[in-house]
């Protein structure tokens, strides 16, 4: 099976899926004792509890990759400097509607957030996990084209220079390698860097990220696309609606305000 790319909106309802499906396992089976409740009464709070959870995390996550940015570090480590943070959180609130102020700075705070911070933890390499085998799934290989058995070899000839951006100012937020960018998508908050083999996720706007693209490599072809103008290897039709064709077979969608701009640029064809 392999994994397919989402966007910033099925990222986020998978997301609510995936702690609303652990919430549900966690209370049929009571793997949380929480003493004599109900089957549908441990649902409802787990459901409530976990999903608050997630909700706090979202927050806390955009601070911890502010500071490990601030530390020159990867973006997923702000991630898990947001954990013990979430279960912080979720310790206080729980000991808060169990047992008021007297629970929440009482002798059980140390036992239920290390329970918290074990839950957290789970859900971070959960999803780690998840996004690091979406990140890297390989791609289909393409079909062979068949072989002309008579037709000679033609001479060899230089090889053509890479599509995409190889290197820009961009380039220092991504890991070491990064192959050359064709083109920048936004996707809610994030940004997807793409190159011909492999993309990433970048907490940023788009504008932001096209700024640091190295003037004139390339332009905005929509409100939430930019390509690099090596990238472009053809245009494609549908009705009113026009994609540029992008090295690899991506298709990048072109705004109506923008094809007279593009048309001068000699991207698009008359």
């Amino acid at each position: 099976m392999v994994a397919r790319r989402l966007s910033g909106a099925e990222r986020l309802m998978a997301e609510a899926g995936v702690v609303a499906l652990i919430a549900v396992l966690v209370a049929v089976f009571d793997f949380i004792p929480v003493g004599e409740v109900a089957l549908g009464a441990r649902l409802a709070l787990w459901l409530a509890g976990f999903l608050a959870a997630w909700l706090v995390y979202l927050v806390l996550a955009r601070v911890g990759i502010a500071v490990a940015r601030l530390l020159g570090l990867a973006d997923y480590w702000g991630h898990a400097l947001a954990v013990p943070f979430v279960g912080l959180a979720v310790a206080y609130g729980v000991l808060g509607l169990v047992g008021g102020r007297a629970a929440m700075f009482g002798a059980q705070f140390s036992a239920v957030w290390v329970q918290a911070l074990v839950v957290a933890a789970g859900f971070f390499a959960l999803f780690f996990v998840l996004y690091a085998r979406a990140e890297h799934a390989p791609k289909p290989a393409p079909m062979p084209e068949p072989v002309d058995s008579v037709a000679r070899p033609d001479p060899p000839s230089p090889a053509p220079p890479v599509p995409g951006v190889a290197a820009s100012a961009l380039h220092q937020r991504l890991e070491p390698g990064f192959p050359a960018i064709l083109a920048l998508s936004a996707e809610d908050h994030y940004v997807r860097v793409i190159a011909e083999t492999k993309s990433v996720l970048v907490l940023m706007p788009l504008t932001e990220a096209a700024a640091l693209m190295p003037e004139g490599s390339g332009a905005q072809v929509h409100r939430s696309w930019w390509v690099a103008t090596s990238a472009v290897t053809g245009q494609r039709r549908a009705g009113r609606d026009l994609h540029l064709v992008l090295a690899g077979g991506l298709t990048a969608p072109v705004s109506r305000s923008r094809i007279a701009d593009l048309r001068a640029l000699g991207w698009i064809s008359p």
